[in-house]
């Protein structure tokens, strides 16, 4: 597994994010697969950081997050892009590749619920009106109340 396979989904677009910002301050090779770096974090704190391509887990960072544990924080993820930045051109390509999907995919269920509302009859709607204000979440219920009806 790579580094970014290791890393939870919000420490790689955090560390996308500090990569684009310019938060590595400065950074050198150590091999082929190990570098060191300089990453300023939150509130001008900075962080030194060692990346290992080869086995992610042996990473390091002084950061809170990451400090004694085996855990890769967003600091890594930036030094690691800023080493590898094709890689994060590839990774925002995804992230927008996905969300341009994701938001197809919402649009064609809305239009497929819509259509398919406005084939139910009349008892059918009010059916599944009712099951649905009430086995829904309770707040539902009482802004329909709310809104709705008069007392």
């Amino acid at each position: 597994m790579g580094l970014l396979e290791v890393a939870s989904s919000k420490s790689v677009w955090r560390g996308y994010e500090y990569y684009n910002n310019k938060n590595v301050i400065l950074h050198t090779k150590i091999s082929n697969t190990e570098y060191n770096g300089t990453v300023r974090g939150s509130n001008n704190t900075h962080y030194d950081v060692f990346i290992d391509i080869e086995h992610p887990r042996k990473s390091k960072c002084n950061c809170p997050h990451a400090d004694g544990k085996r855990i890769v924080c967003k600091h890594m993820v930036a030094l690691y892009f800023t080493v590898f930045p094709k890689l994060a051109k590839e990774y925002y390509d995804d992230v927008i590749n996905y969300w341009e999907e994701e938001e197809k995919r919402q649009e064609e269920m809305e239009d497929r619920v819509i259509s398919y509302v406005r084939k139910m009859k009349k008892s059918e709607l009010e059916q599944a009106f009712l099951q649905f204000l009430f086995d829904g979440p309770e707040w539902q219920y009482e802004r329909f109340i709310r809104e709705y009806v008069e007392w």
